[in-house]
């Protein structure tokens, strides 16, 4: 996958954590901004795949600047051409003297009514990174500080990780420079939070290391065991003499075990020391199985930093999407995305809950305390196969299902303990 891929998920993740919870909050449009009313030629996609080819910083010396150059046209190709991965919808980019205007369709796949989120981006040139002036979503304006608070945190990022150097806006030209680094990622992921929070992570992902270097056997870490190790953790430093914040602790704890469940390097921007050498992953399991484990950390980390409506959002998305093509719709997926939403709600809530929760890691924590048992969920179910049986995400059968999920949720030990 191209650096340029790469760098357009961060961005979409940074996107979603700040308007996720939001997008669920309003109408979505009937008809969609952009009409669908052309798709890319087979040629237009071969362009785009080797524009993007070419964009990957093969062979390039560490600091050495490529500057890629794109028309008005290009650029739509290449915006149709990554939508088209993500799924239905479409990009209309145009370039003007002023700046961009940017403007996007994205239909919801599990949505019967086939309704779509519509975005609408107001760039101002003139500055080494475009300004964000307006943004509409839905036909709704965003609240300014909103947008503000995005924009910066988005250009602090970029700067951090020195990846992005300039953006020239021209009328029917952009020219993207950016300067390559071989951390250039790690530092842009870890620029996405706030300084005391990245050390907070930083602190639990030295942690995780020095626990799977200290137990190489069996070769699989469970996540219950990870999970025990670093909200014990949590629970000395906000028990310490800091007295710090035991949701917050219990936060930068989770979002360093989903990095270390999906073999993510965070990096610390500062001096190099003896935690910022290159991480060695293990593979880490839930009920056995790698997929569940990296679903349910997923979810706790979206749930810890975007809600719980985003970490459902994305959860559902997948699981539909799959079931269109990729492998299929899997109940179990569900439960472990649900569940692992469910555990950071717990954990990063209310004071008492989240000190609950440290406790039950103090004693130790299975499987069965965050996962309910999943023998008799359906899984790799195709689109015809999934409607056969449940209709839609709408229809009494599958709320059904989601519904007796949540009921095996909370019969596990742990939201009992936490009840009381």
């Amino acid at each position: 996958m191209s650096l340029l891929i790469k760098v357009l998920s961060w961005l979409l993740t940074l996107t979603l954590l700040g308007l996720g919870a939001l997008v669920v909050l309003v109408f979505l449009d009937s008809r969609p901004l952009v009409p669908e009313d052309r798709t890319l030629s087979a040629a237009e996609q071969a362009w785009a795949r080797e524009w993007l080819v070419a964009a990957k910083p093969q062979g390039l010396r560490d600091g050495e600047r490529i500057t890629l150059t794109l028309s008005e046209r290009e650029a739509n190709i290449i915006g149709n051409y990554l939508i088209d991965k993500v799924g239905q919808g479409r990009v209309d980019v145009r370039l003007t003297a002023e700046g961009a205007q940017v403007a996007a369709s994205l239909g919801l796949p599990w949505d019967p009514d086939q309704r779509f989120m519509n975005l609408d981006l107001n760039l101002a040139g003139g500055e080494r990174l475009p300004r964000i002036e307006q943004a509409r979503l839905a036909g709704l304006p965003l609240p300014e500080n909103l947008v503000q608070t995005i924009a910066e945190r988005l250009v602090n990022a970029l700067d951090q990780a020195r990846l992005l150097h300039h953006v020239d806006l021209q009328p029917d030209l952009a020219l993207l420079t950016y300067e390559w680094h071989r951390d250039a990622l790690a530092n842009l992921g870890s620029g996405l939070v706030s300084a005391e929070e990245r050390a907070r992570i930083l602190t639990y992902q030295h942690v995780l290391v020095r626990y799977a270097a200290a137990h190489p056997r069996p070769p699989t870490i469970a996540l219950a065991d990870l999970l025990s190790v670093v909200l014990s953790a949590a629970q000395d430093a906000s028990q310490g003499a800091s007295q710090s914040d035991p949701a917050a602790e219990n936060r930068a704890a989770i979002l360093a075990l989903a990095a270390y469940t999906s073999q993510q390097h965070i990096r610390d921007p500062g001096p190099p020391d003896a935690r910022s050498s290159r991480t060695r992953f293990r593979p880490v399991a839930l009920l056995g199985r790698g997929d569940l484990a990296q679903h349910f950390m997923t979810s706790a980390a979206l749930a810890a930093q975007g809600g719980t409506a985003l970490s459902d959002l994305v959860g559902l998305y997948k699981e539909v999407a799959d079931s269109r093509g990729g492998s299929g719709f899997s109940f179990a997926d569900l439960a472990a995305d649900r569940a692992g939403t469910r555990f950071a709600n717990l954990a990063t809530g209310q004071r008492q809950d989240a000190q609950a929760v440290q406790a039950a890691a103090r004693e130790g924590l299975t499987a069965d305390d965050l996962m309910p048992a999943i023998d008799r969920l359906p899984e790799g179910m195709n689109a015809a196969a999934f409607a056969a049986a449940f209709q839609d995400t709408k229809s009494p059968a599958y709320r059904g299902a989601v519904a007796a999920i949540e009921r095996d949720i909370d019969a596990l030990r742990l939201f009992q303990r936490a009840t009381r």
